[in-house]
């Protein structure tokens, strides 16, 4: 363990950082990365994103940036020209590090110490941006090499036990935590409403989502800045002619409130000649990414301010349908997929003809386990670290007494707890509760939607989930067929979800259709069956090669037999798909 005092950085207690170990640091911006450019020694860094390489090299004069643009023939260059060498590099521009090593006839491995920064976002990240960890099969074949983070993961990769890595914990001797305001709300807006009343000074929000932000921005018509992702920034211009977007960070383009995404949660300094306010916004009912991680997320956001803060806040809302499940449950989850694809897998290898073999194949690609690895079809430990901690944090936005636990056993924070009360009891929700008909409340109900303008603002969606509480099946009919088409079919329920199956797109629309048509319990003549059945066929563009008649139902069914004195028919008893 390494303890610092207040005001030391690594490079005051360690020369260098040491080859395999895990360096946990603790406290955000004690200068591990910092140590590394300054170590003499030849060094790659893989780090997460853009904008800490763009930072770096603004800092370091003999440091190349690797990333998307940055060509081979440069790396090629750089390498010629020097001879204590400084790469930073994102984890998909590695293979070009490694390629231009090899045609400079330069051992990456022997000849560059490999530092695998912010290595938390390994676990974090993997499941939407799998390259992520490709240089980690890499990485146990350097003969120096460390990983570092303020906010590290448990690694369930047993190549860090075959290799002996340690992990060394950097902790200090004064107190280091942060004041937080943690605030509980039913409504994102309205919390967000109350905090800008009392701040009156430059503040920094972070919230993973460019709708909600765009919302947010419009909202409350905030002189504002965007940085973000390339993406992001061409869908705020594009579709909402915003142009205040930035994918890379500076002072000069700062406003009075500015938005980050999760490309800036991470590994990125944000140097300011004062201490802003900072707020985080978590949202699982609108936006389930934007669920921050107390243990890793919030203490790296806290962490990306340099010269501090002038205070921090948290604004959550939870989802009580949130499935809750322990690290047990879990695990058994995966194993029982592992298990599966296991037994698949055998039937692939012992079969004794083709048209299984294909069969067994198409089946091992669609089995849940395919997700935890890597393309060679070889374990990738790090999916499987990324979905346990996924469902552990989204277990705990499940309620806030969950979030208060968190807050009070995370080593970094010092939290004060309040509520921000929403009031549902809406006049516009009052007059939709009290109208006399179903037909007349969905009417009124889909008036109001249509008068909500595009994109929805924050209280705009709080309010729309409020009214799906009245009444889901007309918002959702709303959502799929719009107001016009919805009233050419005179609110006739079977109508509405039959076109809705039809626009979806979810599964076997035929046997949606078919369902939607025949219900249990109810009996059914032959010449309605092949009535019906005809139409949905015909509807679908299917064209049987067997006559349609009464008993196809049977192919849906569980039926029993039934006549009177002038039809025949079925009583359907059970689905069968």
């Amino acid at each position: 363990m390494i303890t610092l005092k207040e005001g030391q950085y690594l490079s005051d207690v360690m020369d260098k950082i040491p080859s395999n170990c895990i360096l946990s640091k603790r406290i955000p911006g004690c200068g591990a990365t910092t140590l590394e450019l300054d170590t003499n020694r030849s060094s790659i860094l893989v780090v997460p994103n853009v904008p800490v390489i763009v930072s770096k090299c603004n800092k370091y004069d003999n440091l190349l940036g690797v990333y998307e643009g940055v060509n081979q023939s440069q790396i090629i260059e750089y390498l010629r020209e020097n001879r204590i060498r400084k790469i930073m590099t994102t984890p998909e521009s590695f293979s070009k590090v490694k390629s231009a090593c090899e045609k400079c006839n330069i051992n990456i491995y022997s000849d560059f110490f490999l530092l695998e920064d912010e290595c938390h976002q390994l676990i974090k990240d993997v499941d939407y941006r799998t390259n992520i960890v490709m240089p980690m099969n890499d990485f146990f074949r350097f003969n120096c090499k460390a990983l570092v983070s303020a906010t590290p993961i448990g690694f369930s990769d047993p190549r860090f036990e075959e290799n002996h890595f340690e992990i060394i914990e950097v902790t200090a001797d004064y107190d280091y935590r942060q004041d937080i305001t943690v605030t509980h709300t039913y409504n994102i807006a309205k919390a967000v409403g109350e905090y800008l009343e009392s701040h009156n000074e430059t503040v920094c929000f972070f919230l993973n989502s460019i709708i909600e932000i765009y919302s947010l921005i419009k909202h409350f018509n905030l002189d504002a800045a965007v940085y973000c992702a390339p993406k992001s920034r061409n869908k705020l211009k594009s579709e909402y002619g915003f142009t205040n977007a930035y994918t890379e960070w500076s002072a000069e383009t700062m406003k009075k409130y500015n938005f980050f995404t999760g490309r800036f949660y991470t590994a990125f300094d944000l140097e300011l000649p004062y201490k802003p306010d900072l707020v985080m916004i978590t949202d699982p009912f609108n936006a389930e990414y934007t669920m921050l991680d107390i243990d890793t997320d919030c203490i790296q956001i806290c962490g990306r301010f340099r010269n501090g803060i002038n205070s921090a806040t948290h604004i959550y809302r939870v989802n009580p349908e949130i499935i809750a499940k322990s690290r047990e449950q879990v695990e058994w989850e995966i194993s029982a997929h592992e298990f599966a694809y296991t037994t698949i897998q055998t039937l692939y290898n012992s079969a004794d003809n083709k048209e299984s073999r294909f069969a067994f194949g198409a089946v091992l690609e669609t089995l849940p386990f395919r997700k935890f690895q890597y393309p060679d079809f070889t374990k990738n430990w790090f999916a499987i670290d990324n979905e346990i901690n996924e469902v552990l944090v989204q277990s705990q936005y499940q309620s806030d007494i969950l979030i208060t636990e968190w807050y009070n056993e995370c080593h970094f924070f010092n939290p004060t707890f309040t509520k921000c009360s929403y009031n549902e009891n809406d006049e516009k929700l009052k007059i939709i509760k009290k109208c006399r008909s179903v037909k007349d409340k969905r009417r009124k109900m889909v008036q109001i939607l249509s008068e909500i303008e595009e994109p929805f603002s924050e209280y705009a969606l709080d309010y729309i989930n409020d009214m799906r509480k009245i009444d889901p099946f007309i918002v959702d009919a709303y959502e799929v067929l719009g107001k016009d088409r919805i009233e050419e079919l005179k609110y006739n329920q079977k109508k509405m979800n039959e076109e809705m199956i039809l626009c979806q797109r979810k599964g076997n629309k035929v046997v949606l259709l078919i369902k939607n048509t025949f219900k249990i319990g109810n009996k059914y003549t032959n010449e309605k069956i092949t009535e019906e059945l005809t139409r949905i066929f015909d509807l679908m563009h299917i064209h049987p090669e067997k006559t349609i008649k009464g008993s196809m139902i049977k192919d849906y069914f569980q039926v029993v037999e039934w006549r009177d004195k002038n039809n025949r028919g079925y009583m359907l008893i059970s689905e069968l798909i």
